[in-house]
C-alpha cells in the first residue's frame, strides 16, 4: 500500500496515487486490488489530496486525478458474452462484485458496460473530430465563466452551471423517486448531462442529455 499511497517508516514519501496529479490514474483488474487500497482511494477522489501521517511527519499531496477502472463482469470474464459461456456460479459472481463498496462505487462518474465487437461496426468520429468536439467544449465551457472541469464542480458551482429545462428536470424527478437516487449520483448525474450538452454546443441540458447521463449511472 505504501507503493500507491506513499509514506514510509521515517519520512513520508510520495506513492502512485500522488504522483498521478493532474494525470491519469489506471486500475486495470479493479476488483483484484486489495480492499485497504481500494478504500484508501475513496478520500483522493472526493477531496483531490492524500494525506500521509507518520510519527514524525504529516505530509498532504496533491492528487487531481483522472480515475479509470477496468473489470470484467465476473471472475471468468464471460458473463455479458454473446458466444461464450460463463463458467462461474452466482455466488462466485456475487463475491467478485463485493469487492467493490458502495461507498468506493458511489465515487465514479460514469459506468459503461463494453459489448462484443461485431464485423460491421463503425465508430462514429474519428480521433481527430473527437478531439475537435472535446476542445470545443471546454471552450464553451470557459466562455460561460466557468474555471473547473464539469467533474470538478462545487455544489454552488453545479446550480449555477448545470441549469436543466423543464423537461430535463422532470426526468431527473422521476429518477430520483424510481432510482433512490442518492445525493451525490445526482450531483454526479448533472456533472455528466452538463458534459454531454457542452459536446452539443447547448446552453441548457435538456431531457436527452439527461437521459445518456443517467444511461452511465451504477446498476446494482
Amino acid at each position: 500500500m505504501t507503493h500507491q499511497f506513499g509514506g514510509g517508516s521515517h519520512k513520508a514519501m510520495i506513492g502512485e496515487v500522488g504522483l498521478a496529479h493532474n494525470g491519469i490514474l489506471f486500475f486495470d483488474e479493479l476488483p483484484h486490488f486489495s480492499k485497504n487500497i481500494l478504500e484508501a482511494l475513496r478520500e483522493p477522489m472526493q477531496d483531490n489530496r492524500i494525506r500521509i501521517s507518520r510519527v514524525n511527519s504529516k505530509v498532504e499531496y496533491p492528487s487531481d486525478f483522472l480515475f479509470i477502472g477496468a473489470m470484467n463482469p465476473c471472475p471468468c470474464g464471460n458473463l455479458l458474452n454473446e458466444h461464450l459461456e460463463c463458467r462461474c456460479n452466482e455466488l462466485e459472481i456475487q463475491r467478485y462484485k463485493n469487492r467493490l463498496s458502495d461507498p468506493f462505487l458511489d465515487r465514479i462518474d460514469m459506468n459503461v458496460v463494453m459489448q462484443n465487437v461485431k464485423a460491421d461496426d463503425k465508430a462514429s468520429f474519428t480521433s481527430k473530430e473527437l478531439h475537435r468536439k472535446v476542445v470545443e467544449s471546454h471552450i464553451f465551457a470557459k466562455k460561460r465563466g466557468q474555471d473547473s472541469f464539469n467533474a470538478k464542480l462545487s455544489d454552488s458551482d453545479i446550480e449555477k452551471f448545470c441549469i436543466l429545462d423543464d423537461e430535463a428536470q422532470s426526468a431527473l424527478d422521476m429518477a430520483i423517486a424510481r432510482f433512490t437516487l442518492s445525493f451525490r449520483s445526482i450531483k454526479k448525474i448533472q456533472k455528466v448531462g452538463r458534459t454531454i450538452a457542452d459536446l452539443d454546443s447547448s446552453e441548457v441540458i435538456k431531457k436527452n442529455h439527461l437521459l445518456e447521463a443517467l444511461s452511465y449511472r451504477r446498476r446494482s
